[in-house]
């Protein structure tokens, strides 16, 4: 992949953050965060859910990254990865801050 095709990448997941999908990672004041997510749609009406959420932080200078996968949940659900993704954040911050450095 070339350099120019990686920061187009990086930009869109980092307009996730601030406008798209991950937009519930934005309000976390001590990082900034890039993401995406995806649904499925399972069962024979469309009952349950495969969600993800995938990203990396801090966006300035990537060091590490984050995969939550939701099998089979209840369609509908609006707790998803994004909001795992964000406890844990807020979580690791409140305990370990230097990964935030």
């Amino acid at each position: 992949m070339s350099a120019d095709a990686l920061e187009i990448v990086r930009e869109g997941m980092r307009l996730g953050a601030t406008e798209g999908t991950s937009v519930g990672l934005n309000d976390l004041s001590f990082v900034h965060v890039a993401g995406k997510t995806g649904t499925a749609q399972l069962g024979l009406h469309n009952e349950f859910y495969n969600s993800w959420a995938v990203g990396f932080f801090p966006y300035e200078h990537p060091k590490y990254v984050y995969v939550v996968v939701m099998e089979k949940g209840p369609a509908g659900n609006g707790i998803g990865g994004i909001f795992v993704i964000h406890q844990f954040l807020t979580a690791l911050h409140a305990a370990a801050p230097e990964y935030f450095q």
